[in-house]
């Protein structure tokens, strides 16, 4: 039988979300693996996800088209991972145990990641790739690091739009989070950070590495 081969007009789709120096490989798994795979607006909860029941024949992925190439690239290896470990051991294993760490793994390493990712990126990505965690999210320094590049994988400059993790602030310090929504960092309560949103005086639990942006108040009286 011959090899099936993904065609070009489907790479320049693959174009717009992965990096270029990807495309190849991913195009393969999609062909191999026989994946679906659907692009989604923003989550909040997640930035993809892997279906167990077929579509069409095919295995269901989504991925937020939303994320920057660099991080797209991730979770989508994220997600193939979930899908392989699901092919050879059905769902008896944790969803994120140490089969899917190591295969999780061996996929990305199987991509040429010096060339895919800048170095800014790639030395907290080698560091998640030690003990992969079940979100990124939970990775503060290669959250903070993809932060750095737009939804076209261009550098941003630091300044307003600087991401910081909740834990790097002080009570009392200010910062928007989600669509400019303003909040107070209060007390740490256990691993948590209570905050108060100011539009409405009301309290919210915030994980300790949850990006957010410092509001400067050194000039405002």
């Amino acid at each position: 039988m011959a090899e099936q081969v993904i065609s070009e007009q489907h790479k320049k789709i693959l174009l717009k979300y992965f990096p270029e120096q990807a495309v190849e490989i991913v195009a393969m798994w999609i062909m191999k693996y026989g994946i679906l795979l659907n692009i989604t607006k923003e989550r909040a909860t997640k930035h993809g996800d892997f279906t167990f029941a077929p579509v069409r024949g095919m295995q269901k992925i989504t991925v937020n088209g939303t994320l920057n190439p660099y991080a797209f690239l991730l979770t989508f290896t994220h997600e193939v991972a979930h899908l392989l470990v699901f092919k050879q051991y059905g769902k008896s294993l944790l969803p994120h145990g140490q089969a899917w760490k190591d295969t999780f793994r061996t996929l990305m390493l199987s991509l040429p990641l010096t060339q895919i990712y800048p170095r800014d990126i790639l030395v907290p990505l080698a560091d998640y790739l030690k003990n992969p965690k079940a979100s990124s999210d939970r990775h503060t320094e290669l959250c903070i690091a993809f932060s750095h590049y737009d939804m076209y994988g261009n550098k941003v400059e630091n300044g307003e739009n600087e991401m910081f993790s909740v834990e790097s602030l002080t009570a009392g310090d200010r910062f928007f989070f989600k669509e400019n929504t303003e909040y107070v960092l209060g007390t740490k309560r256990r691993r948590l950070y209570l905050c108060t949103r100011v539009d409405n005086g009301k309290q919210y639990l915030f994980q300790p590495h949850a990006l957010v942006r410092k509001i400067n108040t050194d000039n405002n009286e």
